[in-house]
């Protein structure tokens, strides 16, 4: 067990420094919250720490002691010699600069001397487009970083100097490095899950229920059961950056949790992967976690892909709200970008969960997307009407605007005015306003149009990143935008864009 002054853990890992070679600093640019429901997590810690060479430590940039001293033993974040970043969301960039100029390390790679840790970054928004951050870091890791992570550790373990490990790094396939040219750089995609080691002695706070500090999902132990998806569609990142689509065994599954909950003290246990739905086993592997007297927890799921007996299952391991993503009520604009769901798919899907015992439905769409049309909001607005009149549950509909994505089939896409975005969010807040038992959830437009400059942008937003992270809040990207001269919220709507070569070509 591991205690600090706000919280206390089971399962986290402290080694003696020195009988390791290596000090890795694992950091979460945003809460302790955030971090630790993250899978990458938890994947990199164990896999870190299984290696005798090596110590990890973690570092989260809010509710910890102090951003830049360890979890686990205060460890200073630059007394490390590889700091390394999950970047799961495009604003985090200002908490990751912030802890670095915190930790007393110096901002810019191209400032750091023989005596700093070498910066690395990975996760789905670099994977998609590193061009944005490649100020600030010495290495990307593109795609997934299990194996790669272990190559990284080498290089450390066998360079003499700082700038021969950065030179190694660019040896690693699937490792970019901006100062050393690169024709091309691969993407790691490893085929076989169930070769991978999973980590089955997961961290797990000690904390009240409800707790600020506990999981999204709560005390549980993290199932990966897929990895990318096999539909596409048109707006999503994974369904591009995470192809194919791999699943573990049945087999593999359930030896994983026999083994987590031996070692993992928890009582429920939440499956983690895209369009879950569309493995075959996954009734047979929920309802045989429930007859184990264990909870389960599924994240969204494909309306097509539910069954009646599945959602019976989830209901009786604790889960209450059935997550769909409709994106459009327009079936004609659901084809379109590829989704592939009729209305009676989502119909079906909400009358089983109304059956089985479901109090709540959440809903999710888009709004803003390419060839939407009037007839589109109107089709959304009707839709979520008849989901509530026909059933009982509480109605919750997250209305979040388009954001072109970089690797995309929509990278293209412009993304419009923030005008034109407030008009149709308020059409169907309106036209829902006197639905019973619907709520409407909306992201900030502003972080909208943050997300999508930093997915598409190319090295000149730099200096508005390293602005920004000085300011801080939205206030600060406009006034780094007005110092800088860089059109950073027009970016995103430019279709001038399109004449020119993509910042993140070179990514195969």
């Amino acid at each position: 067990m591991l205690v600090s002054k706000t919280i206390t853990e089971f399962n986290a890992i402290i080694k003696n420094t020195s009988q390791v070679d290596v000090l890795f600093g694992y950091c979460y640019p945003s809460t302790y919250r955030a971090g630790m429901t993250g899978l990458a997590l938890h994947i990199l810690y164990s896999a870190l720490n299984a290696r005798n060479d090596t110590s990890c430590e973690r570092y989260f940039r809010y509710q910890t002691q102090s951003p830049v001293l360890s979890i686990e033993t205060g460890r200073p974040l630059r007394n490390n010699h590889i700091i390394g970043f999950t970047l799961t969301y495009e604003e985090d960039i200002l908490n990751l600069v912030q802890m670095i100029e915190m930790g007393g390390i110096p901002v810019l790679s191209i400032d750091r001397t023989a005596e700093d840790p070498v910066v690395i970054v990975g996760g789905p928004v670099v994977s998609a487009n590193p061009e944005p951050y490649t100020d600030f870091i010495d290495a990307f890791v593109i795609g997934e970083g299990d194996v790669v992570i272990h190559n990284i550790i080498e290089s450390v373990k066998d360079a003499e100097s700082r700038d021969d490990v950065i030179a190694a790094m660019a040896e690693i396939e699937g490792v970019y490095v901006p100062r050393i040219t690169q024709s091309s750089v691969s993407r790691n995609i490893i085929i076989d899950l169930d070769s991978l080691v999973y980590p089955t002695r997961q961290i797990i706070p000690d904390v009240e229920d409800g707790s600020a500090f506990e999981p999204v999902f709560g005390k549980s132990f993290l199932l990966e059961v897929t990895r990318g998806c096999g539909h596409s569609c048109r707006f999503c990142l994974v369904g591009h950056i995470c192809q194919p689509r791999r699943t573990r065994s049945l087999d593999c599954l359930k030896k994983l949790v026999e083994t987590g909950m031996q070692h993992t003290p928890a009582k429920k246990v939440s499956l983690i992967g895209s369009s879950l739905g569309d493995l075959d086993s996954l009734e047979d592997l929920v309802c045989w976690i429930v007859n184990k007297g264990l909870e389960v927890s599924v994240p969204s799921l494909r309306a097509d892909s539910v069954s009646e007996n599945l959602l019976d299952c989830l209901v009786k391991g604790g889960q209450r709200t059935l997550t769909i993503a409709p994106e459009t009520g327009s079936e004609v604009l659901r084809k379109n970008m590829g989704k592939g769901l009729s209305d009676s798919d989502i119909y079906e899907a909400v009358g089983y969960a109304e059956r089985v015992g479901y109090n709540s439905v959440k809903l999710y769409f888009i709004i803003g997307l390419p060839e939407e049309t009037p007839s589109d909001i109107a089709s959304t607005i009707h839709m979520v009407r008849e989901i509530a009149n026909k059933t009982s549950m509480k109605v919750t509909v997250s209305v979040n605007p388009f954001v072109p994505k970089a690797q995309t089939r929509w990278q293209l896409e412009p993304q419009p005015e923030i005008m034109v975005l407030r008009k149709k969010i308020k059409e169907i807040e309106e036209g829902l306003r006197n639905t019973p038992r619907v709520t409407v959830e909306t992201l900030d437009l502003r972080s909208a149009r943050i997300q999508a400059a930093l997915s598409i942008g190319d090295r000149s937003l730099g200096k508005v990143i390293k602005a920004a992270a000085r300011y801080g809040g939205f206030g600060g990207w406009r006034r780094a935008e007005k110092e800088t001269g860089v059109p950073f919220f027009s970016l995103a709507n430019n279709t001038e864009r399109r004449k020119e070569n993509l910042p993140w070509s070179f990514l195969q």
